[in-house]
């Protein structure tokens, strides 16, 4: 049949692309066409169409894509056709119900979104039908097969179980006889009891470590198992040896060398390799104690009925660190490793031999040669470090040679400076940084090679670091395979490798870090589909989703509310945009609790949190009742300088009711009302949250609620700032200062603001002389409080504290006294949990009133400041 083409296809060898299909499932298209890069009109390309078919195979979503091609008047009609791949989207058990589906899935190591081609589920069955082996199950089968489902496939395990085994007979064969009795009587499982294989497995070891405990350093116990229909004779088979006994002879053997040696025999069972081993820990014991030409040997003999391991130590003369000089260094020497005293060791000669060598290559002298002598024998040893400097080698002129520009600054952050000292550690680093640096840049390929010409002196150094940077490397396609519930959208956010950008290795490895933090996979990887293509390569993205809800409870008891009960579930990635919601609710007799939390991590489209929480909870006590509701919304910004801004409205209802007696309603249950936004700043270069030893923390919190809002009518401040400095050794200074001020609307200038909303001071975390909230029991306008605590730590957990602190409370801003402050000052002592600083600390009123306690006490957790 003869057909019209179009002029323009006439006029070209190659014809015109009329239309493209991509038959996909209608929500996936948008998501796969960018995969096909052909278009209408375009010239047909055979390059482009065998692209595509990579790029949609790259996904992981397809097990085939075949292409149609019709030849029309317009063109050629193309129709990319897909085959769904056999995605592993659930795991049904059908037969005998000897396993649960979770336990299939753990037995098979099965993922969701994997395929389960035939090899995989072949494989999977064994898994499963060793699992069930293991556990009595001795003649089962199992066969798997692959039920297609609307987005892959569901995993169906047929099982044929059978019957269970039970054990008939345990017997001990081939030990000691008098010890057969008691060990027949540990071995598990016990006669009646279904055969576990890894509970006989298990039970062997424990029969061997006994037998070696009692003296049969050589023991060896197998566990085999006789099948007799649905029955199984369970044998333990000992092989004992002969008793065996550890010696040592010649020199003394510290306890704790000796308890190591004896452990490591122990569970090695007195190999040859184990005694060789016990043999270096007993020579290196001696060495540390000075002995320094120790040698052990070891040996078997044979006295009557056992076999004795015979250590021989020959310690040798015992040497002491008279005094240790160095000769030659330029300058005061680093504090050395040999100490006199000490025992003399060659070890940490070597030790210090290294330790002055890199110093001195540290201030330039690279040829620098240090020699240790010490003389041989015991006693007091003189120990003299010699050192050759050489010539001293400074920076003359540093250059980078490379046919592209330097990515970034790299250039001008070398180590190598001109008139600084010539380091061969800090031209390993600029080599690394500059080859780092091209290679973040997308130069994959690219070699930094130094050279280095020095004065004939040797006093001056010319560096230059020759750059070849090889083609640079561009991303052409990102391709995202492995996603289910999640968008496409949450993981290209999160990718700092984008479409046309350069392909560095820093990008792939932060992309890979985001999306791994974002909590919503369980295995994140990026992957270059044509590592070898020279020029422009695509990056495949696979994830494997984790689980979206997650559910806690939890079951106590407290004196007040007596029987309590908690539930929390969060549901993550809803609608796949990695948004939560969670919710927990926790009820007793005498109260309940409920608390609603949603997160949207893209603000607006823009990486900011926004977090909206309502709550609500009762309670009934002795001499009151409360009802507490309310809601919140916040975000927050944190700022390249290191400043957040947290923005937030809020409101909340107390109202208290059923009062016997005011004087028991504690200030956070005064009935209020507060509804209106509130901002902070917060600045924070610590070095460390829970255990600052280092930088600054200020905040400054503006809070604003007002009756057209629905609250009460009110504005107040509050601004703190604290500074951490590390003074000789362990010590640790902290300040601290706080200042909070506030004032009413439409009742005056003289009334107080609303009670839960005043300002309080005295307790555990301000003025420790006094009681929680002591200083004004009833609170007022204006605080202001300093504090100094010194701190020292005394090995890993242990620290102790000096502090004072000063302050007070003001009814009103106008009332403010500098020169009626309160003072206090104490001692603590603190134990670093894996929470936080547990704290104790005693605080003693350094201007007592009439009436008032001397001193206070506190236990609490985290630091005052």
């Amino acid at each position: 049949m003869t057909a019209l083409l179009p002029l323009a296809l006439l006029a070209s060898a190659t014809p015109l692309v009329s239309s493209v299909r991509l038959e996909v499932p209608e929500g996936d298209r948008a998501r796969l066409e960018r995969y096909v890069e052909l278009r209408p009109g375009e010239p047909l390309s055979p390059e482009r169409i065998r692209r595509a078919v990579e790029l949609l195979f790259a996904t992981g979503e397809f097990a085939d894509v075949l292409v149609e091609r019709e030849d029309t008047p317009a063109g050629v009609a193309l129709s990319f056709r897909t085959v769904p791949a056999p995605l592993l989207q659930a795991v049904t058990v059908e037969g005998d119900p000897a396993l649960q589906a979770d336990e299939v899935r753990r037995a098979a190591r099965l993922r969701d979104g994997e395929a389960m081609w035939r090899p995989r589920l072949d494989r999977a069955a064994a898994e499963v039908h060793a699992a069930l082996r293991a556990k009595g199950y001795l003649g089962a089968a199992v066969t798997a097969e692959a039920r297609p489902r609307p987005r892959g496939v569901e995993a169906v395990f047929t099982v044929a179980a059978g019957p269970r085994a039970r054990v008939r007979r345990v017997l001990v064969r081939g030990g000691p006889a008098p010890m057969v009795p008691a060990l027949e009587a540990e071995a598990r499982p016990r006669p009646g009891e279904f055969f576990e294989k890894a509970q006989a497995e298990e039970a062997a070891e424990s029969l061997r470590d006994e037998l070696r405990r009692q003296g049969y350093g050589r023991a060896r116990v197998e566990a085999e198992a006789t099948v007799d229909g649905e029955a199984v004779d369970l044998v333990f088979q000992v092989t004992a040896g002969r008793p065996t006994v550890t010696r040592f002879e010649g020199a003394s053997v510290s306890r704790r060398a000796r308890s190591s040696v004896r452990g490591l025999l122990r569970e090695g069972g007195m190999e040859s390799d184990v005694a060789d081993e016990a043999a270096d820990r007993l020579e290196d014991d001696l060495r540390k104690r000075g002995h320094r030409g120790a040698r052990v040997t070891r040996a078997w003999r044979t006295e009557g009925s056992r076999d004795v391991l015979v250590f021989e130590l020959a310690a040798g003369p015992r040497a002491r660190v008279a005094d240790a000089r160095v000769e030659g260094y330029p300058g005061p020497p680093p504090i050395l490793a040999t100490r006199a005293g000490e025992p003399l060791q060659d070890a940490l000669l070597a030790e210090d031999e290294k330790r002055l060598a890199a110093a001195l290559d540290a201030l330039g002298y690279g040829d620098a040669a240090v020699e240790a002598r010490a003389p041989e024998g015991g006693g007091d040893v003189p120990v003299v470090f010699t050192v050759r400097t050489g010539p001293r080698t400074l920076v003359r002129e540093v250059g980078v040679s490379s046919p592209v520009p330097v990515p970034g600054t790299s250039a001008r952050e070398l180590h190598l400076q001109p008139g600084r000292p010539f380091r061969a550690r800090d031209l390993t680093a600029d080599r690394e940084a500059l080859l780092a640096a091209f290679r973040d840049a997308g130069y994959l390929g690219a070699e930094v090679t130094p050279e280095v010409t020095l004065s004939e002196d040797r006093t001056e150094a010319r560096v230059l670091l020759r750059v070849e940077p090889g083609v640079q490397v561009t991303v052409e396609r990102v391709v995202i395979a492995g996603l289910d519930e999640t968008r496409e959208q949450v993981v290209r956010r999160e990718l700092l490798v984008s479409e046309g950008k350069p392909l560095g290795d820093a990008s792939v490895l932060e992309s890979q870090r985001r999306l791994g933090a974002l909590g919503l996979f369980s295995r994140v990887s990026l992957a270059q589909m044509d590592p070898e293509s020279p020029a422009r390569r695509t990056v495949v993205v696979t994830a494997q989703e984790a689980p979206v809800t997650t559910v806690a409870w939890g079951v106590g008891y407290a004196e007040r509310d007596q029987l309590r009960a908690s539930v929390e579930v969060t549901r993550r990635n809803l609608f796949g945009l990695d948004r939560s919601l969670s919710a927990f609710a926790r009820a007793s007799f005498k109260g309940s609790r409920f608390v609603l939390i949603f997160r949207e991590p893209y603000l607006f489209g823009r990486r900011r949190e926004l977090f909206v929480t309502a709550f609500r909870e009762e309670e009934d006590r002795d001499t009151f009742d409360f009802v507490r509701a309310g809601a919140l919304v916040q975000t927050a910004r944190l700022h390249a300088s290191g400043v957040a801004l947290i923005l937030r409205y809020s409101f909340q209802l107390t109202d208290t009711f059923n009062v016997v007696d005011p004087e028991d309603v504690g200030r956070e249950f005064a009935s209020a009302t507060f509804s209106g936004p509130s901002a902070s700043v917060v600045y924070d270069t610590r070095d460390d949250p829970f255990e600052p030893r280092a930088g600054r923390f200020m905040s400054a919190d503006a809070l604003f609620s007002h009756e057209v809002l629905g609250g009460d009518g009110f504005l107040k401040g509050f601004f703190q700032a604290a500074h951490y400095q590390r003074l000789r050794g362990p010590l640790v200074l902290a300040l601290s200062g706080r200042v909070g001020l506030g004032r009413t609307f439409g009742r005056g200038e003289g009334v107080l603001l609303p009670r839960p909303d005043r300002f309080y001071a005295g307790g555990d975390y301000s003025m420790r002389g006094f009681a929680v909230d002591a200083v004004l029991p009833s609170g007022g306008n204006a605080l202001v409080l300093g504090g100094a605590e010194l701190r020292a730590n005394f090995g890993r957990h242990l620290a102790a504290a000096l502090f004072s602190d000063m302050g007070n409370v003001y009814p009103l801003v106008g009332d403010i006294d500098l020169g009626d402050m309160r003072y206090t000052a104490g001692v603590g002592l603190r134990y670093r949990s894996a929470l936080g600083p547990l704290r104790v600390d005693w605080g003693y009123k350094l201007d007592r009133r009439e009436g008032e306690d001397a001193y206070r006490f506190h236990f609490t957790l985290g630091h005052a400041f």
